[in-house]
Order: structure tokens, then sequence, then C-alpha cells
């Protein structure tokens, strides 16, 4: 009876987390290098998980820190060469 009891309230905690991803798109944005991914790691990452990628690519760091500190940009995740870093936090980046 005891795992019982786990495998329900297991079950209920699956359908818990599944309900906010049916009910709206997930989707996160990405700027990268163009040359810092797989060929297949976008698709390797869409097929299980069901969560939307959009991939931007970038060819200088300038190009990067430009667009970054421009305005808003929507990414959720930036990358950037180990060389180049810059302080993301000068002009309500973060």
């Amino acid at each position: 009876m005891r795992k019982t009891g786990w495998a329900v309230c297991g079950c209920a905690v699956m359908v818990a987390l599944a309900v906010p991803a049916v009910a709206e798109e997930q989707q996160v944005n990405v700027y990268n290098w163009a040359d810092y991914i797989g060929k297949t790691t976008v698709a390797d990452f869409q097929k299980p998980t069901g969560i939307n990628v959009v991939y931007d690519t970038y060819d200088s760091d300038a190009g990067l820190e430009a667009k970054v500190m421009a305005s808003e940009s929507g990414y959720d995740v930036v990358t950037t060469s180990t060389d180049f870093f810059f302080a993301p936090d000068q002009g309500g980046c973060l």
C-alpha cells in the first residue's frame, strides 16, 4: 500500500508539472557564435523537451555587445568567447 501511495503522489507531481507546459508554448531564445553548437543540438533538445528554440548567431564580439547593450534583446541565453567579457549590468541588460 505504501508503494502505491508514492506512485500516486509521483503521478500527481508529473501531471502538475505538465499542465503549465500544455497551457502555453515554451520557448528559449539563444544568442551564440555560429560555430559553437553541433548541427543537431537544437533538434536533439527540442524533440524530448517540446521547448521551441529560437537560435540567433553573431560573428563578432563587438556585434554581440552592440546588440545586447542596445536594448532589451529578449535572449534567455547569451554566450561569448572566453577572452571577451563585458559588463551586461551596465545599461540595464540584466
